[in-house]
């Protein structure tokens, strides 16, 4: 009886030598979770794909790893390898490989007996090969060998958010205004606090969307929101501030007195649908920001893929960057004397990245909502924008609370003119770690 190669621990004793020929025709794809023990890993190690994409390794020996035998055709392919070191501890790296984020390679761990992993994907069968992964996080910050690095290093320390404080002892990277805090950037923490009546901002206002990494436990009683740069204000459209690596919601456009102009999705046909602008005698308003995933792609479970999708992938045609900020609502129409709503911009992306979620407030993504119709007359209003994605990424979560993405409403109409649509709910995606 054959046995799947999904259920097979193979067992190799590897030292600078290649796992599996390459050979001229294309590979063929392992099945997923094909795991391939590694005991002596040390000089050279070339990484067999078409044998397994789990590789178990322990380090033997100063090593530089690569992948040979991606598979061919339209696959994406998220190789994982577990490096866990000897009793003595050497280097670790890896070959033709671009690290997220931002290019920083990971400062693997190199103690002995320390664990590092470390998760790959390429879209386009190995020409580029994405990486996150290695390190764990410095004490004296809680720290677990899991995430790919992804919870980042807690080097912005230790955050306590008081309801009704005086003083913000964190300016250097949080704003403050009452019980109102909101980032200047994107923020490493070892742990974070938000208790109950305080609100932490990841985007809005002043603020774009901004990432949030919390290398320990992240207790939320109070919320964590992100909202839309500039609201929809009568005939004009809401708008986001492009500044950071995520991508921000799409504008929305402005009324006139005549039909509406459609809201607009980031990526084009990589991006959710947008609202229609109103007509219908020149009183409708416009509709809403869309919900549908693009044809063919789903929602990500796994890392890399869900960093990559938040911040845009790697490329501007990528078929990565499917999971930007959300889609506009259309414009009101005008009946030739009033003059629509503009329409709400799409919310933008709230990403947290958190080694453990306790969670008994609400982390919510909010679409922009509509302007209203304005003038003398009749005319519709501006449809809501979609609402924004919602990137969670955990090891653990506890907690009874609610993980949103509204979408904006629609604004008023005027006189016989129809109010707009409310935006569609935004996409959430949580990724256990």
């Amino acid at each position: 009886m054959s046995t799947s190669r999904r259920a097979l621990l193979l067992s190799a004793a590897v030292g600078g030598v290649t796992l599996g020929a390459a050979t001229a025709s294309p590979a063929a794809a392992a099945d997923p979770g094909a795991t391939l023990r590694i005991p002596d890993a040390k000089g050279l190690v070339r990484l067999d794909l078409s044998l397994a994409t789990v590789f178990d390794c322990t380090v033997t020996g100063d090593v530089v790893f690569s992948f040979v035998n991606w598979p061919a055709g339209p696959v994406v392919t998220e190789p994982l390898v577990i490096a866990t070191q000897d009793a003595t501890g050497h280097r670790i790296s890896f070959e033709h490989v671009e690290w997220l984020p931002g290019g920083t390679v990971p400062a693997f761990l190199t103690g002995p007996g320390r664990t590092n992993l470390i998760g790959f994907l390429s879209h386009d069968n190995g020409t580029t090969v994405h990486g996150q992964g290695g390190a764990g996080v410095p004490t004296p910050a809680p720290v677990a060998e899991s995430g790919f690095g992804i919870f980042g290093d807690g080097a912005d320390g230790h955050v306590v958010l008081t309801k009704d404080a005086t003083a913000n002892p964190y300016a250097d990277f949080l704003g403050m205004s009452g019980n109102w805090y909101w980032l200047k950037r994107d923020v490493h923490l070892a742990s974070l606090t938000v208790p109950a009546g305080v609100t932490l901002q990841l985007s809005g206002g002043d603020t774009p969307a901004y990432r949030l990494f919390c290398a320990g436990t992240a207790r939320i009683d109070g919320a964590v929101h992100s909202y839309v740069n500039v609201a929809a204000n009568g005939a004009k459209g809401g708008r986001n501030l492009a500044k950071g690596l995520l991508l921000p919601g799409a504008t929305g456009p402005d009324g006139t007195t005549g039909a509406g102009t459609a809201g607009a999705s980031v990526l084009g046909q990589n991006g959710p649908a947008a609202g229609s602008g109103g007509s219908a005698a020149g009183r409708a308003g416009g509709a809403g920001g869309g919900s549908a995933l693009p044809t063919g792609l789903g929602l990500p479970t796994v890392l890399p893929w869900a960093g990559l999708v938040a911040t845009g992938g790697p490329g501007a045609t990528d078929p990565v960057r499917y999971f930007p900020g959300g889609a506009s609502g259309g414009a009101g129409a005008g009946d030739g004397s009033a003059t629509g709503g503009g329409g709400g911009a799409g919310g933008n992306t709230l990403f947290l990245a958190s080694r453990h979620l306790e969670l008994n407030g609400t982390i919510a993504a909010h679409g922009g909502r509509g302007g209203n119709a304005s003038g003398s007359g009749s005319a519709g209003g501006g449809g809501g924008g979609q609402g924004g994605p919602v990137v969670l990424i955990t090891h653990g979560t506890t907690g009874a609370g609610t993980v949103g993405s509204p979408g904006g409403p629609g604004g008023s109409g005027l006189g016989s003119g129809e109010p707009g649509q409310d935006g569609s709910a935004g996409w959430i995606v949580r990724v256990a770690v």
